[in-house]
């Protein structure tokens, strides 16, 4: 069977964008496809990172990175192509882009909220803001260099092996049935996290939560195209992605602000608590039953993956429908 038609790369909210075709491929090869689509993107952002005027350049990276370890992890056929090796060192490789994204979100959480402060608590936090500036700044002079080295290498190695995979296993079951049993899988898994997230939760919890949503988008998200359910489930995972974002994101600025001094830090900690309180409100009434709702939805979406199985005609049956027309065309 020959590969999936190349996917339009052109950019959207949700990557890479495939043809029906795709559902039609056998799994590792079609697998393959999306891995090797996320992998370009990965490139295409990596080639911005040098250019300090692109502030989208590190989001981009680091999404492109997160949908590729997403798939390589998810689909058995492509994870078995790629050494543990490897897997490993594009684990790092994310990693090593966290301190600087982080510090990213937190200026950001204070250019959004710095009118709320009084004049005196944005007087003593100014001094912070400034080093964190300065903390982005030395932390991407630091890693970008050998960020795109390491990245250089593990691309060509990755390349290598994805695209030995889509040209492999052409007697394999259609991509369909896989992405259909993988997706239910994934909003189990997100379904049990989400019933046991409380206000008391530990921010490890509440990160591992949001993976969860982050990666069954990430899964559902080539299928948007040939699937006219899973539009509106990825929208509501981003949304769910987002408010366990703004928990998880708090946890992290509690000792940042101690680095502020006692009058800002004492402010900042007022805001956590407060937005803390906000948004597991809003989780609690508006997702409470987000858990079973995002496993029906999958399960709809599943039925549309599935290969239709159509059951034999029974001898018995084919032998009349034979007499019958021996008999009219007499």
């Amino acid at each position: 069977m020959a590969p999936a038609p190349a996917p339009s790369l052109a950019p959207t909210p949700g990557g890479a964008q495939f043809s029906a075709d795709l559902l039609e491929q056998p799994a590792v090869q079609a697998a393959s496809m999306v891995a090797l689509a996320h992998l370009d993107a990965a490139a295409a952002a990596a080639t911005r990172l040098t250019d300090p005027t692109d502030h989208d350049a590190l989001h981009d990276f680091r999404v492109a990175i997160r949908r590729l370890r997403v798939t390589i992890r998810a689909y058995p056929g492509v994870r078995e192509s790629i050494a543990k090796k490897q897997r490993r060192r594009l684990r790092r490789l994310a990693r090593a882009t966290n301190t600087a994204r982080d510090t990213e979100v937190q200026l950001a959480w204070f250019r959004a909220r710095l009118a709320r402060f009084a004049p005196a608590e944005r007087r003593a936090l100014a001094p912070l803001r400034v080093r964190l500036r300065a903390r982005r700044r030395r932390e991407i002079a630091r890693t970008q260099p050998e960020l795109l080295r390491q990245f250089g290498k593990i691309e060509r190695k990755l390349r290598r092996r994805l695209m030995a995979a889509r040209d492999s296993g052409a007697h394999e079951a259609q991509f369909r049935g896989i992405a259909a049993a993988t997706l239910v899988q994934y909003a189990n898994d997100l379904s049990t996290r989400l019933r046991v997230l409380a206000p008391t939760s530990k921010a490890t919890d509440v990160h591992a939560t949001r993976i969860a949503a982050k990666r069954l988008r990430y899964l559902l998200e080539p299928l948007r195209a040939v699937l006219a359910d899973a539009a509106p489930i990825v929208d509501r995972l981003k949304e769910l992605q987002d408010l366990l974002g703004e928990l998880t994101d708090g946890h992290t600025l509690e000792a940042v602000l101690q680095e502020a001094g006692n009058v800002a830090a004492a402010a900042g900690a007022e805001f956590l608590r407060a937005e803390a309180g906000r948004l597991f409100s809003t989780l609690r009434q508006s997702w409470s039953q987000a858990g079973p709702e995002f496993v029906r939805a999958i399960d709809v979406v599943a039925q549309q993956l599935r290969p239709v199985i159509t059951a034999p005609v029974p001898p018995s049956l084919r032998q009349r429908a034979r007499r019958r027309r021996q008999t009219a065309t007499a």
